[in-house]
């Protein structure tokens, strides 16, 4: 098999992207605060906007949780009893500057289950990952010195210390990983999707992979349509209908898109820098046209939000009008 990388933050973004192309309505911060119920059965839910308080409902055939790592948290506001479905493992990963090229993806055995990375990304060096579980708020998990010295440590094993310094961290981040529930350590635990069926109907789903996110969806999907009562409206095209294999909004050779960023600057004005030409590209295929635009227009825009880094604040206009971006965080 052959390995490859992908930015998740802009895979599901593209994803959600694609799905309002097919004419979903998407809702940034929108907090689920309750469910709605008629006979028994989960018709809807009640939200409230958590950038400016606004409370508000949806009344639906059916009602989908897919919330992640909240996926148990709203299977209790349907059934109170409900039994735990997951568990939480949190990874953690550190990015730090490189003293020297690298281009290996390097994997170290840490025990019988667990190994430890060492990857290039964005001309950097990727350290991780921890495997512990975790049963705080998941909008806390963050990464802690713990967590530092514990990767700093296991990356030893194969990396020179001169390439460890803590000097060298550019930023860390860390990511809960929702498994299926049960005993035993969280790094022997299987990256299965767990599917379960609710007494007021509402089907919740969790776990897996992004390298089978699309069959996940069509799992469920099929799952949805089989329901007692066939809720999914008539019209809707049979799953073996859809194609297998739609691209995604803006897939194009990042070569060529980089190449054409590079050679259609503004006349005059300043051409775009390699390393920007190349991380539009490579983040968002063919609509880093539209960003390259926006710059053109505002040469404020064509300014890089940090110095030592390829982003331009073009990017975070683009956020902010096209991919639904309320705060800084977003």
């Amino acid at each position: 098999y052959g390995d490859d990388q992908m930015n998740d933050a802009r895979m599901a973004l593209m994803t959600v992207r694609a799905a309002v192309d097919a004419g979903a309505v998407v809702l940034n911060h929108a907090a689920v605060t309750g469910l709605r119920f008629t006979r028994g059965r989960v018709t809807g839910a009640d939200l409230k906007d958590s950038t400016d308080g606004t409370e508000f409902g949806v009344t639906a055939r059916l009602v989908l949780n897919a919330t992640g790592p909240w996926v148990d948290h709203l299977r209790k506001m349907e059934d109170p009893n409900a039994a735990p479905s997951i568990r939480l493992s949190k990874g953690a990963h550190l990015v730090l500057k490189r003293t020297r090229p690298w281009r290996a993806a390097l994997a170290t055995p840490i025990d019988k289950y667990r190994i430890t990375f060492a990857l290039p990304w964005e001309d950097m060096l990727l350290l991780g990952t921890t495997d512990e579980e975790y049963e705080g708020d998941p909008a806390d998990v963050s990464v802690t010195e713990a967590d530092t010295a514990q990767i700093l440590d296991e990356a030893a094993f194969s990396i020179k210390d001169q390439q460890l310094s803590r000097d060298l961290i550019t930023y860390s981040f860390a990511g809960l990983r929702v498994l299926p529930g049960g005993p035993g350590d969280t790094s022997k635990a299987k990256r299965e999707t767990v599917v379960t069926e609710g007494r007021g109907g509402m089907l919740s789903v969790a776990g897996g992979k992004w390298t089978t996110f699309r069959h996940i969806g069509r799992t469920v999907m099929n799952k949805l349509a089989a329901l007692p009562g066939h809720p999914l409206a008539e019209d809707m095209e049979p799953m073996n209908r859809l194609p297998r294999k739609l691209p995604l909004p803006g897939i194009a050779n990042p070569n060529a898109v980089a190449h054409r960023l590079l050679i259609d600057g503004p006349a005059p004005g300043p051409r775009m820098a390699p390393d920007t030409a190349r991380h539009l590209a490579t983040h968002y295929g063919s609509l880093a046209f539209d960003i390259a635009r926006l710059a053109n227009e505002s040469p404020e825009l064509a300014e890089r939000v940090h110095p030592d880094a390829p982003e331009i604040w073009a990017q975070v206009a683009y956020a902010r009008d096209h991919e639904w971006a309320e705060t800084a965080d977003d």
